[in-house]
């Protein structure tokens, strides 16, 4: 668990570590005032052992302000010093509040305050041990002979009062540069640590920032390469178109005088005036084809503006508007479509889930022109709160090899594009479904279902 501290850094509190300094607290907080209730009880000091009896509730309630050495390490430290101070404690609550308050606390003078009155508790511990007689006192035991001290046998010390109070200071000072010694190591640790996890998030934003180099260097040959290629021969396309166009109106004046109106009538004067119609379209169509090229290629070039641009607009929504353009388009273009329109409020629809569809019509469309040339195709656009967006596609045309069912894949019908793996990714990313491929009579269908998102 990691917690905040008043000043310093966040540092791990570890349960079992807690529990263990509470235990050792209490333990040396309780045999600490056991032993000075058995001397105010052994000179009939009554004050004296109702103040260990308080003592005793201490020691067991105290302990527990290391639960908050975490949050609060000097609130803790000073709270653990004045309790010491107050009543008959061990000084080893208070040395493992120091020791927090060094792993987590930056104030100075707060660290100074706190290292003053713990240095003053562990002193007070030490003298009033050693100002008790033999029998009740912990230092003058520890050097007492064995078998002395214990049922009713007087304690015989063999050390003399010098030695003990020499071997009490090197373990107070012991004791004390050690909490000083192992929150400095804490907060050694804790700062390491964190430079660690800064290092590392830098090395990752370094790794992501040197990816997003490489895929804009990439982007960036893409964009040439398309430049370099598809433009080119859009823009030849475009040129040929009105060529011909040129060459069928010279073809028609030629052919057949006009009907009065300044247009051939029929014959193959009127032949050569649709073709240079046509002619005129596939130039627009070529010129437009350019333009989004040009749009594709700065995209790839300027991918920060890309988010910009793919925002839906007027051409890309699902509106009445937009479908009846690019059915309109289509049919110019000599495809024969059979259309079935039912779309209700379409005002209220998201309108990246409107974008989504309008170019599911458009791929559909594509890809009936692209690989049923002179089929009859079958469109159904249906779109309500209740049902959601439904575009369905129809056409019969024989596949390039055996039948296969719905959903096949591109590569299983050798459709060579990427156009409705692209289309199914899309959908899916926003909750739909689609489904494409033949059926048993060789017929292909395109099921594209999308949830009817309102507009946020």
């Amino acid at each position: 668990m990691t917690q905040a501290s008043d000043n310093g850094p966040a540092i791990g509190t570890k349960r079992r570590w807690t529990i263990v300094m509470v235990v050792v607290s209490m333990l040396d907080a309780l045999v600490q005032t056991a032993y000075a209730a058995n001397h105010f009880q052994y000179i009939g000091d009554d004050l004296g052992y109702v103040w260990c009896v308080l003592g005793l509730v201490g020691d067991l309630a105290a302990p527990f302000l290391l639960l908050r050495r975490g949050a609060r390490p000097v609130f803790c430290c000073l709270s653990a010093a004045v309790a010491t101070l107050l009543l008959p404690f061990g000084s080893a609550l208070t040395l493992f509040a120091l020791s927090s308050v060094y792993a987590r606390v930056r104030d100075r003078r707060a660290m100074a305050l706190c290292t003053t009155l713990v240095a003053v508790c562990c002193v007070k511990v030490e003298v009033l041990d050693l100002l008790r007689p033999n029998d009740y006192s912990i230092w003058r035991m520890a050097f007492a002979k064995p078998g002395t001290g214990v049922d009713g046998v007087p304690a015989a010390v063999e050390a003399d009062l010098s030695a003990i109070v020499a071997v009490a200071t090197v373990w107070t000072v012991a004791t004390f540069a050690a909490a000083i010694l192992s929150g400095l190591h804490m907060r050694n640790a804790a700062a390491a640590a964190n430079a660690n996890t800064r290092a590392n998030s830098e090395r990752d934003r370094a790794d992501q920032l040197q990816t997003s180099l490489s895929t804009q260097r990439f982007a960036d040959a893409v964009a040439a390469e398309a430049h370099d290629t598809l433009a080119h021969s859009l823009s030849l396309i475009a040129v040929n178109a009105s060529a011909l166009q040129a060459q069928a109106v010279r073809l028609s004046s030629t052919l057949r005088p006009t009907d009065g109106s300044g247009m051939p009538s029929v014959g193959p004067a009127a032949d050569a005036m649709a073709l240079a119609r046509r002619a005129d379209e596939i130039r627009r169509q070529a010129a437009g084809a350019l333009d989004e090229a040009h749009g594709i290629i700065d995209m790839l070039r300027h991918p920060q503006e890309a988010q910009v641009m793919l925002q839906p607009d007027s051409d890309t929504a699902l509106t009445r508007e937009a479908l009846y353009d690019v059915i309109d388009a289509a049919r110019s273009a000599g495809m024969t479509l059979d259309t079935w329109i039912d779309v209700q409020d379409l005002s209220s629809l998201d309108p990246d889930v409107g974008k989504i569809s309008f170019r599911a019509v458009q791929e559909g469309l594509t890809n009936a022109r692209r690989h049923a040339p002179g089929q009859r195709v079958s469109l159904e656009i249906s779109a309500a709160k209740s049902r959601g967006v439904v575009i369905l596609f129809t056409n019969g045309t024989a596949p390039p090899v055996a039948a296969v069912p719905m959903g096949a894949t591109p590569d299983s019908t050798n459709s060579g594009g990427n156009g409705l793996p692209g289309l199914k990714s899309r959908v899916q990313q926003a909750g739909g479904t689609c489904e494409y491929g033949y059926d048993r009579q060789n017929v292909f269908h395109l099921d594209v279902r999308l949830p009817f998102t309102p507009l946020r």
